[in-house]
């Protein structure tokens, strides 16, 4: 035989090989079994959401409630600000209106003056009435809007939590499942003589990881092709033949 076989490039249809056996067959099948229940469980794991949608989510809600804060806070100083000067303008109207009438001011024009002080202290007091109020109501408004961005961000880091919470439960399980089915392949494959196993090895990397498979009425379970029964003969015998079409090992399910 070659080197070249050896390193697992499939054998001729129906040729066999030194390792073969009805014993052989029951455990290149059933490492088979193995190899595709370990792609599976790899499979899953691979498939399983992290989160990562949903963190991306959070950190969103995350930003949209720090600017509605923010836009919340620099509202409520400027309302804070304008009370300030309103408080500060109606105290400079009531000393000026003390001034206009308390009798200590006699001189006309000076009287004029303050009268022109006081009406132009009470426009300004009046505008910043008007601008508090509009104030008051922007910054309900706003606080209604952050409180509402704080509720969705608190039900996007809980909706986060559980899924984070299942994710890591079915990583562990799924990694356990492929811990123990990995040993139970590699206790499977210590079996097998080496070559039969590079043979095995050198097929499935070749055909996405199947390299046995089952005679289904006739057929090759894997591409279908008809089984000459000459080579199913072969197989219940305990030989090593593979599928004319496919090059996979045959195997006839059910006789073990």
């Amino acid at each position: 035989m070659t080197d070249e076989r050896a390193a697992g490039v499939p054998f001729p249809a129906g040729e066999e090989t030194p390792e073969s056996g009805p014993a052989a067959l029951a455990d290149l099948w059933a490492l088979q079994q193995l190899d595709d229940r370990l792609a599976g469980a790899r499979a899953r794991r691979a498939a399983l959401d992290d989160g990562s949608r949903l963190r991306a989510e959070v950190e969103a809600a995350r930003a949209a409630a720090a600017d509605a804060a923010a836009r919340l806070g620099r509202a409520q100083a400027t309302l804070r600000d304008r009370e300030l000067h309103l408080a500060s303008t109606e105290a400079k109207q009531k000393k000026a209106e003390g001034d206009l009438y308390g009798g200590r001011i006699t001189n006309p024009k000076e009287l004029a003056s303050l009268q022109d002080e006081v009406a132009s202290l009470a426009r300004a007091r009046d505008r910043l009435e008007d601008e508090i109020l509009r104030l008051l109501e922007e910054v309900d408004a706003l606080a209604a809007g952050s409180a509402r961005a704080e509720a969705a961000l608190r039900a996007l880091a809980d909706r986060l939590s559980v899924h984070v919470a299942a994710f890591e439960a079915a990583r562990d399980r799924l990694d356990g499942e492929i811990a123990a089915l990995a040993a139970e392949r590699a206790a499977r494959a210590s079996r097998l003589a080496p070559r039969l196993l590079r043979k095995y090895e050198g097929i499935a990397t070749q055909e996405r990881g199947v390299a046995v498979a089952a005679i289904r009425g006739g057929f090759c379970g894997a591409c279908g092709n008809t089984v000459p029964p000459q080579f199913i003969s072969r197989v219940r015998a305990g030989e090593v033949v593979t599928c004319e079409r496919c090059r996979r090992i045959l195997f006839a399910d059910g006789q073990f």
